[in-house]
């Protein structure tokens, strides 16, 4: 794993003990996928970082940001890696609602092996909500502390966890955004819901007209996903993944090669 922290390439990570990041899981990051030393929708990695960073008050500095990229991408080794970028509120004096001027900035890069994707993933229900009103469910914040407990709590009899809002509406996995595929219209939450907008979600809905698919971003209730003709995950790493069962119901089965052919088509 190569590793650039604050301007420098390092070998161990030394954090000042009032980082907020490690503290309170005050930050931002995001995960890219690398192909042949080049990152994957990029433009939209960003964007939603700057987005999240306004949100939340963090110092953003997207050039500085940028020249990390360019400088770590360059020791790629690697045909398939995977590059997260994490931004923190950086080391500040005690109290919940200091600004913080000295932001953390750590990138990583590591072998992503695409070999080992699962072919479909089992889902089982967590008990945990999502709460549609939250940062932590409507940004990629450092605060995954529900994703870890549901993911947890299912790994005994799924792959990954199925989350509902409060409400009881579907929202998302813990890594991934929840498509519906029901005759030709493409079906997943809407971003009130309690999700965080995925980037291959948003690749994926730009693309739907393309695919001769119709979109639709609403409320979607649990049973909805049982009659459908498939269910299947996005996220940027293993971009659509079929759902094979939920609570060890069967899904439909309907090949979604073309999605994922779709995808392939539009990495830039």
């Amino acid at each position: 794993m190569t590793v650039w922290y604050n301007g420098h390439f390092v070998e161990h990570l030394t954090l000042d003990v009032a980082e907020r990041g490690l503290m309170l899981g005050d930050g931002i990051f995001e995960t890219i996928a690398v192909r042949g030393a080049k990152p994957i929708w990029l433009d939209e990695h960003l964007a939603r970082m700057a987005d999240s960073a306004v949100a939340l008050g963090l110092v953003y500095d997207e050039a500085k940001i940028r020249t990390a990229i360019t400088a770590i991408t360059e020791k790629s080794s690697s045909a398939s890696e995977v590059l997260r970028v994490t931004l923190t509120r950086g080391p500040t004096g005690r109290g919940f609602a200091l600004n913080g001027d000295r932001p953390s900035l750590i990138l990583s890069l590591s072998p992503f092996d695409r070999s080992k994707l699962p072919a479909s993933v089992r889902l089982a229900t967590s008990t945990i909500r999502r709460n549609p009103s939250a940062p932590s469910s409507n940004h990629k914040t450092l605060s995954y502390i529900d994703g870890v407990a549901a993911a947890r709590e299912v790994a005994a009899k799924a792959d990954d966890a199925l989350m509902l809002n409060t409400h009881g509406h579907v929202a998302s996995t813990t890594i991934a955004n929840v498509f519906v595929l029901a005759n030709q219209t493409l079906i997943t939450p809407a971003r009130n819901q309690g999700i965080l907008g995925g980037i291959a979600r948003s690749v994926l809905a730009r693309g739907a007209a393309e695919l001769g698919l119709g979109l639709q971003e609403r409320m979607v209730m649990p049973d909805e996903l049982l009659s459908a003709d498939c269910v299947f995950l996005t996220n940027s790493l293993r971009l659509a993944t079929p759902v094979s069962s939920i609570d060890g119901k069967a899904c439909g089965r309907r090949d979604i090669g073309f999605i994922n052919a779709f995808f392939e088509r539009n990495m830039s």
